[in-house]
């Protein structure tokens, strides 16, 4: 009993140090970057639209020559990282991919922020591995962890997701389990993410919603949507890997995010709503019923700028732009059902988001505990049955992919190593 005691105690007292520092730095980080994007935004706010992608495109494809890993959408490199080297990213990934995502995010490039998160968060635990008492104190596989947690914090942090966020980081390691080991680290970092954020800047919920009454007789209707998502989040795959093809095929890769970013910008010429992140317009669609052409149209433009912006090297996630398609098609889901009001509106929206993300990234738990966390407790349901179907549906697909293997090779690997008990 005494030993056990010790152990505890001893795990506990060295996790709850260095995971409340790379939750701290996350958080910081996280902050860092939101700052940094407006900061761009408002010198962008000044040049054409369709001109900003191509310039964001430009500042990528020279700062990835001196950062590789500063381009794409980054998820890959945290996961490499975590189940292959067992190790933490390097001081100038933090830096490197900072700049490229604020270039491609401030100049209108379509992608959200997940990836780089996760990638300059991840960097956090080599900064705090050179600390003296830290690297006398840790091994090999306490460096892997402290990489998930520096990743939790900032994803915690910019998402105001303080379970959610702890929870996503983990679950994307894996194909069909969590494991506790990375687990309670993590959510603690990401804790303290969040309350970092909250002392610097808004970490209010994302998105507000309309009151809901709850009635058994919308979970149809919930099903519906999450069907319909589900199936789009194989469409929005299915593209983003023809782009990546595409790219792949294409000579001098050093320029490609140029090419990537005079796509994008096309795009946004006929169809401008499709540029950024696209947070305001997931709002509207939370709060208006849209109409079908409109949808169908922004559904086509966020697929296509999206991959043209990520698959040829822009640095951003892919996390928001799957939340909006998800959005898009609840909203769509409305049109369908006579009578559907401003609350089942709303709710379908969530429900496709939530079906969306879960489909496209395998992450069924840790969306519906996000969602939940970035709309409220009302969208719990429809959150829940999105995650579910949504992942049903697109389960054997996934839409990461590492460039020298496979991710469900991967997530399968690290998988073993833990039964095995390394």
């Amino acid at each position: 009993m005494k030993k056990d005691f010790h152990r505890v105690s001893s795990y506990m007292s060295k996790w709850l140090f260095i995971a409340v520092l790379a939750g701290l730095g996350g958080g910081l980080c996280a902050v860092l970057l939101k700052k940094s994007i407006q900061l761009v935004a408002g010198v962008s706010s000044v040049l054409p639209l369709w001109f900003n992608p191509i310039l964001g495109g430009v500042l990528v494809a020279g700062i990835s020559r001196w950062d590789a890993k500063a381009a794409g959408f980054g998820t890959d490199h945290y996961i490499q990282a975590v189940n292959i080297q067992h190790e933490h990213l390097k001081p100038k990934n933090l830096f490197g991919k900072l700049i490229a995502t604020s270039a491609t995010l401030g100049f209108n490039g379509s992608g959200g922020v997940e990836g780089p998160m996760l990638v300059i968060g991840g960097s956090i635990a080599s900064v705090i591995s050179r600390i003296p008492f830290v690297s006398k104190n840790i091994t090999k596989e306490d460096r892997r962890i402290l990489t998930i947690c520096g990743a939790a914090g900032a994803i915690g942090a910019i998402f105001h997701s303080p379970l959610g966020g702890g929870i996503l980081v983990v679950e994307l390691l894996y194909r069909s389990t969590l494991h506790y080991t990375d687990l309670f680290p993590a959510v603690l970092s990401a804790n303290m993410g969040f309350v970092t954020y909250s002392m610097l800047a808004e970490a209010a919920p994302f998105f507000d919603i309309p009151a809901y009454p709850a009635s058994m007789t919308n979970v149809p209707h919930f099903i519906l949507a999450a069907v319909l998502a589900g199936l789009c989040s194989l469409l929005f795959m299915a593209v983003f890997g023809a782009a990546q093809q595409f790219f792949t095929q294409l000579p001098a890769k050093k320029y490609h995010p140029v090419l990537g970013g005079m796509i994008t910008g096309l795009i946004l010429v006929f169809v401008p709503f499709a540029a950024g992140t696209g947070i305001n317009i997931i709002q509207h669609l939370i709060l208006n019923k849209s109409s079908f052409m409109f949808l169908l149209i922004l559904l086509g433009a966020k697929i296509l700028a999206t991959s043209a912006t990520i698959a040829s090297g822009g640095s951003a996630g892919l996390v928001v732009p799957s939340l909006m398609i998800g959005a898009i098609v609840g909203n769509f889901t409305a049109l369908l059902i006579p009578n559907a009001g401003s609350a089942l509106t709303a709710l379908l929206t969530v429900t496709g988001m939530a079906a969306s993300l879960a489909g496209a990234a395998n992450v069924p738990i840790a969306t519906s505990i996000l969602l939940i966390e970035m709309v409220g407790l009302s969208v719990g349901v429809p959150a829940t049955i999105g995650s579910i179907i949504g992942y049903a549906i697109a389960r054997n697909k996934i839409i990461y992919n590492l460039d020298n293997g496979n991710l469900t090779d991967i997530k399968l690997l690290r998988e073993k190593d833990c039964e095995r008990g390394h």
